[in-house]
């Protein structure tokens, strides 16, 4: 059994670092340089899509909450690993892998409540964001008992070409076996981008709006090889695109 979680463990490292590799790889080729350049009428709508994938990714890990006084901070990235074939902005700079890390802090609240926030300044763009998780069954480390949660976030994105609001919603079940943690979560985004720039394509474009809302389904594990310290690594499947979660952080 002991083999088995060190494979388990080996398979999470090996996520963790195929979801740095991506957020890489994308900021390699500058994954917002050619918003102004590419984009037109017909991808605004795509391109909300993938950047709420992104903004949406990893705002949980676990179906319990951290009760109160609990105490979580650690790193987050959430890659997708082709852009929306309708999103010019990604696809006309060359972008093959979207992605973005966050640095993310939690806190147990009384009333069954937790909260978070968290954020990144990255190629240029700034995200500011945060949530509140509620949980819906008593917290328990009680083996195979399943935990339920609600979680909401919310992100503002500024950038010199746009400006974007996201709204996520999830429901998470987990269960705890020993040092494994496996979490299922289904929700929904809500993302809203504003082009700040003029667009090359069509200059009329500018002050224009859009909003979409895209379901999500996550399936994870979470592991904890010591007391204190945990990673977790997920497939999620969005904007019917498959992407990954992944997260290192310490927890007390």
């Amino acid at each position: 059994m002991d083999n088995f979680f060190r494979r388990i463990l080996a398979v999470l490292v090996l996520t963790l670092f195929l979801g740095a590799f991506g957020a890489s790889a994308a900021s390699a080729q500058d994954q917002f340089g050619g918003f102004q350049e590419f984009i037109d009428r017909g991808s605004i709508k795509p391109f909300a899509r993938d950047l709420g994938a992104v903004l949406g990714a990893a705002t949980f890990h676990s179906g319990r909450s951290l009760g109160f006084s609990g105490f979580d901070v650690g790193v987050r990235s959430g890659v997708v690993f082709s852009p929306d074939s309708n999103d010019r902005a990604m696809r006309g700079r060359g972008v093959g892998v979207f992605a973005l890390p966050f640095v993310q802090a939690e806190i147990g609240l009384p009333f069954s409540l937790d909260g978070f926030i968290r954020g990144v300044s990255y190629q240029g763009v700034t995200v500011a964001g945060g949530g509140l998780r509620y949980a819906l069954s008593k917290a328990s480390d009680k083996p195979l008992k399943p935990q339920f949660l609600a979680s909401w976030s919310g992100h503002s994105v500024a950038h010199k070409d746009f400006s974007a609001s996201h709204i996520g919603f999830n429901i998470v079940t987990s269960v705890q076996y020993k040092m494994l943690n496996p979490y299922f979560g289904l929700g929904l985004d809500r993302t809203r981008v504003v082009v700040r720039a003029i667009p090359k394509v069509d200059p009329t474009m500018q002050g224009l709006e859009e909003s979409v809302v895209v379901p999500r389904a996550t399936l994870g594990v979470s592991m904890r090889p010591k007391p204190y310290l945990y990673l977790h690594g997920a497939v999620t499947y969005t904007n019917r695109r498959p992407g990954i979660d992944t997260g290192l952080g310490i927890r007390f």
